[in-house]
């Protein structure tokens, strides 16, 4: 039907050279689909929160709420979304997008923390910038932080691979034994000092985000992409399992990251309709990994050390999570909404 209208127009009109673009146009959107679309899964927004959550209990009481797949579901999902178009971006627009979502919030946040850091242990009679390491350049003045540089690399990583295979089918395939490999290897690194243990940890979920992104990519129609996750997830569980029988450090790897990439294939399950509190809490998520040790250093833990609960850890969670919540949106209507 467009077509028709756009020849019609071309007969009807006093300008023909302006009506033959106009019908050029036309053919070419008609008989070639968009490559810049892609399906947008509401459920996997909701488990932003979940990870969210799970981040922030291991954070406050040493456990997970939701057996550390938390952590992985983040990665994956970051990673994921950066390659989820048919065809990758130009680096310089990847990175324009990704460095202000990114390393932009790490930095200020960074500088604030110090400042505010520096500023406590002045007060208190110490070198007021003793406590400084070079190391935290990679990471921040607060461990937590590690995540957002991290997560500008990893994305970059895979971004290089999507402009390297372009839309190979194959790709993927290999990145699926990549992932298992590496789940395999990484506990032969033996680091446990913070955050780099939690760089290697993270190191399965840049090839798996991969993957996941190019499912994303290849299937627009719902039903097919369920059934092309389901089958991904069996091959890395599958992977998992092997890597665990070599070696048995690795059967926390295959765990978690199996776990996370199995929630998000199980979402896909799920009704994928709009619900307005997601939509207000996703965005909100970001601010909580960034502020939520801050709130509940400065704020819950000298009221619940007040009140003499501050050993009920699970409290911390029950306080500290909607009272972040509160703060960054509260901030979000201020100019800082760009660091949040």
């Amino acid at each position: 039907m467009a077509i028709l209208r756009a020849a019609r127009l071309a007969g009807e009109t006093c300008q023909p050279r302006a009506s033959m673009r106009a019908l050029a146009a036309t053919l070419r959107a008609s008989a070639s689909p968009s490559t810049s679309s892609r399906l947008h899964l509401e459920s996997w927004d909701r488990l932003r929160v979940v990870a969210a959550l799970d981040t922030v209990f291991m954070h406050f009481t040493g456990d997970h709420a939701f057996f550390g797949w938390g952590l992985p579901l983040f990665l994956l999902l970051s990673v994921a979304l950066g390659v989820s178009k048919p065809q990758a971006p130009s680096t310089a627009r990847f990175l324009e997008r990704r460095i202000p979502r990114i390393l932009l919030p790490w930095a200020f946040w960074a500088v604030v923390f110090v400042g505010l850091r520096a500023l406590s242990c002045w007060m208190s009679g110490l070198p007021p910038f003793g406590w400084l390491e070079p190391s935290m350049l990679f990471y921040g003045p607060r461990i937590h932080l590690w995540f957002l540089p991290f997560i500008l690399v990893a994305g970059l990583a895979a971004h290089a691979a999507h402009r390297a295979v372009g839309t190979s089918k194959i790709a993927p395939v290999v990145a699926l034994g990549l992932a298992g490999l590496a789940v395999l290897l990484a506990p032969a690194f033996g680091v446990s000092e913070w955050p780099y243990a939690q760089w290697i940890f993270s190191l399965p979920a840049i090839p798996l985000g991969f993957v996941l992104g190019r499912a994303l990519a290849f299937e627009r129609s719902l039903p097919r992409l369920r059934l092309l996750l389901a089958t991904l997830l069996l091959a890395f569980v599958g992977l998992g399992v092997i890597a665990w029988g070599v070696d048995e450090g690795s059967g926390v790897y295959a765990f978690r990251h199996a776990g996370g990439f199995g929630l998000l294939a199980l979402a896909t399950w799920l009704p994928n309709r709009a619900d307005p509190y997601t939509r207000r809490l996703t965005p909100l998520m970001l601010g909580v990994y960034i502020l939520h040790p801050a709130v509940y250093g400065w704020i819950v833990k000298p009221a619940m050390c007040l009140v003499e609960v501050n050993d009920v850890r699970w409290l911390r969670v029950a306080l500290a999570f909607p009272a972040t919540m509160l703060l960054v949106w509260v901030l979000r209507k201020t100019w800082l909404k760009r660091f949040l």
